[in-house]
């Protein structure tokens, strides 16, 4: 479910995102997706096998005759936390721009969080031993709000780290908003002020 794009920055976004607007600017400067992923869609497997497990404890028991046959209309709400489980891995993004990181979450409806890499402050690494035998862990994200963002489960977390920090490292806080262009612009418009205003009456 991880997908890294590539161009000459490093990425390129093959395919829109439909819940982030990125910033598409024609000068260069625009926006641009650097690593998409989420989490492993095994994580879901337990809810799954204890679905498959319960299912089959009922039909055996139906077939056996110990309940009643009209137990078998509880095989839907079984298999509903499995289902539940599944959408709920199946719907969760992670995003690393060249600007931001962003976490997209939701069954039933949609919450996005978004944060600014020049306010990233910390970021860690965290695998338990059958995540660091298997490749995946959590990787967690500190802003300077205190807020804590996570991308969980992701395959391969040190190397989603080590994009994220290098995109940080790109982006400086105390840069000045806005292109080259845009400032030569506000120069010369302080400039034909300054001539209007030190012309002599």
């Amino acid at each position: 479910m991880t997908e890294d794009c590539r161009d000459r920055d490093g990425c390129v976004d093959d395919e829109r995102l439909e819940w982030l607007a990125l910033d598409a600017r024609n000068d260069g400067t625009g926006e641009t997706v650097h690593w998409r992923g989420g989490p492993r869609i095994q994580t879901a497997y337990p809810w799954l096998a204890i679905a498959v497990i319960v299912a089959a404890g009922v039909l055996g028991a139906a077939a056996l005759s110990i309940v009643s046959p009209l137990a078998l209309v509880w095989l839907p709400i079984v298999a509903l936390p499995a289902a539940w489980a599944f959408l709920r891995v199946s719907r969760t993004e992670y995003v690393i721009t060249s600007r931001r990181i962003a976490i997209r979450r939701g069954v039933l409806g949609v919450s996005v969080d978004v944060v600014g890499l020049e306010r990233v402050q910390n970021t860690t690494v965290t695998q338990h031993p059958i995540g660091r035998a298997i490749g995946y862990g959590t990787v967690a994200i500190e802003a300077a709000s205190g807020a804590t963002f996570a991308f969980r489960t992701v395959e391969k977390p040190t190397a989603v780290r080590e994009r994220l920090e290098s995109r940080r490292a790109r982006t400086r806080p105390d840069e000045a908003p806005g292109t080259v262009a845009e400032w030569e612009a506000i120069l010369d418009e302080v400039r034909r002020w300054r001539r209007a205003v030190e012309r002599p009456a």
